[in-house]
């Protein structure tokens, strides 16, 4: 199973990129040995999602923060290139003018896939918990944060029950979402969002036993084209197809 995933990651780099050769030896670190997801931070280093630093190390046990998550949902969202992006006139947020992920953290807002921490705050420099990371993925997969109820005080086991249904936490039994997300794990929250099917809310109309008709908003995965298989992130934003389902 390990030959078969290193296999699809190279021929992934290889579809996407021809600059990059084999992922496990192009992400090769000189902190490898400290890096448990080794598929998923291949893959994201080669698909250009997140990088390491220029000595040479990717500082897995490292956290992530809000601002750095909002630049890896960009490139993320734009098939791994960074989007054109500019600064607001006047920032959403009060604490983010002259930060370097501002313009990232712009770009999210306005897809609705961040909000701000309360008091007109986003707090770009806070490390991002595993929730946070769940949810802005989970709005990137198509779910509606006013629907889904991620906006409300029972956020976080919202966000838990969607993520785990979307399998954004495989792969992550040791995770505390609920804790700052290290880099090694969000490499991997990313990859397993990048496999996931999009969804989509679709209006359906209902007749009830006494020939009344009603219409409800119903959740159901997005198809690519006239196919019945589920689009994936993956697939959707990078095109291709998403790795082998283990047997």
């Amino acid at each position: 199973m390990k030959q078969l995933k290193k296999v699809w990651s190279v021929a992934l780099c290889a579809a996407m990129m021809l600059s990059v050769m084999v992922v496990s030896a192009g992400a090769a670190f000189t902190d490898q040995k400290e890096i448990k997801h080794t598929e998923a931070v291949d893959a994201c280093v080669a698909l250009h999602i997140i990088g390491g630093y220029p000595d040479g190390s990717y500082r897995p046990a490292g956290n992530v923060t809000r601002g750095e998550m909002c630049k890896m949902l960009c490139v993320t969202l734009n098939g791994g290139k960074a989007p054109a992006l500019s600064s607001a006139a006047t920032p959403t947020y009060n604490d983010i003018a002259g930060n370097w992920a501002a313009p990232y953290i712009e770009a999210c807002t306005k897809a609705g896939v961040v909000a701000g921490v309360g008091g007109g705050k986003f707090a770009p420099e806070d490390q991002v918990t595993g929730f946070q990371a769940a949810k802005m993925l989970l709005v990137a997969l198509g779910y509606e944060a006013e629907r889904e109820n991620f906006n409300t005080p029972m956020w976080e086991t919202n966000v838990s029950v969607r993520a785990a249904q979307a399998g954004l936490f495989q792969g992550l039994d040791d995770l505390n979402p609920s804790a700052p997300l290290s880099r090694d794990s969000a490499a991997q929250m990313i990859w397993n969002a990048l496999n996931a099917g999009e969804v989509e809310y679709v209006t359906q109309t209902v007749t009830d036993g006494n020939g009344q008709t009603a219409t409800k908003v119903v959740l159901q995965d997005k198809t690519a084209g006239n196919t019945q298989a589920k689009l994936t992130l993956i697939k959707d934003k990078f095109g291709v197809d998403a790795p082998p389902a283990k047997p």
